[in-house]
């Protein structure tokens, strides 16, 4: 997999981080000044940012807090060969659009709907009750895994509900099972808040969960096209001490960053 890391800077807060600044294969894009952009991206924000990214498509990327998590449907726009889609996340990110405009909260439809080389979609990590208030024919388009941990064993297990989330049969499995070459979608929400912080609810999944992970897929000989990360905490969020959580964001993008290019090599 390529490893060049691309960080999109769109709120700001990557200013304060420090984690891709000893990386030579880092690039720093600054898109903080384009307006249309927050939860939501209109058409000529879209169009700008497309232009600034070039012909970057596989590789590493962090794309601020889970705001702009439609950024993986701008950089999937530049895949053309089919392809999986696997995301951890805690919300489903597939709400039908109210109008005609990409949404941090639907841009998995967005990707089925628009994206002609999509094949499959695998969702890790989403609550249940977030699953179960979506139509049932938009349901049916994914596939959904719980994340139990184990306690007698101190790791966690992956659990696919087959069909339908919310079946009362789990079957254990490794990685979502696709013969496609994968892109993997991470959203910190899915970790839960006594780790670190981001700007929206969150999930109980730990941090070494979402290492192991990208680790396991890495290591497992699938070929993977590309990562991206989301899921800072706001420049701007209230009720958090923001210099500590912004720094424990860091320390996670940090230690993923290098157990991915570890992994890559």
């Amino acid at each position: 997999m390529n490893t060049t890391t691309t960080v999109l800077n769109l709120s700001g807060i990557y200013e304060r981080e420090s984690f891709y600044r000893n990386d030579k294969s880092s690039r720093f894009i600054d898109l903080s000044d384009i307006s249309g952009t927050n939860c939501y991206c209109d058409e000529a924000a879209a169009k700008e940012i497309m232009n600034r990214l070039g012909d970057q498509c596989g590789g590493i990327h962090f794309i601020d807090s889970g705001n702009y998590h439609y950024m993986s449907a701008l950089f999937l726009s530049k895949v053309k060969e089919p392809f999986s889609l696997v995301v951890l996340d805690h919300h489903p990110d597939m709400q039908r659009p109210m109008f005609d405009i990409l949404s941090c909260g639907g841009w998995v439809m967005d990707v089925l709907n628009n994206n002609q080389f999509v094949r499959d979609v695998h969702i890790i990590g989403a609550d249940r009750k977030l699953i179960d208030e979506l139509e049932e024919d938009v349901r049916e388009r994914a596939h959904f895994y719980d994340v139990e941990e184990d306690r007698t064993g101190g790791g966690w297990n992956l659990l696919q509900f087959l069909g339908m989330a919310g079946k009362d049969s789990p079957v254990d499995v490794i990685l979502p099972d696709t013969q496609f070459p994968i892109w993997l979608s991470i959203d910190k929400d899915v970790i839960t808040r006594d780790e670190l912080v981001t700007n929206w609810d969150q999930g109980e999944t730990s941090s070494s969960f979402v290492i192991s992970f990208a680790k396991e897929l890495l290591n497992s000989g699938r070929e993977v096209l590309g990562i991206d990360i989301c899921g800072e905490c706001a420049p701007d969020q209230e009720g958090i001490d923001i210099d500590r959580e912004t720094s424990l964001n860091d320390r996670f993008n940090e230690l993923i960053l290098d157990e991915i290019k570890d992994c890559a090599k």
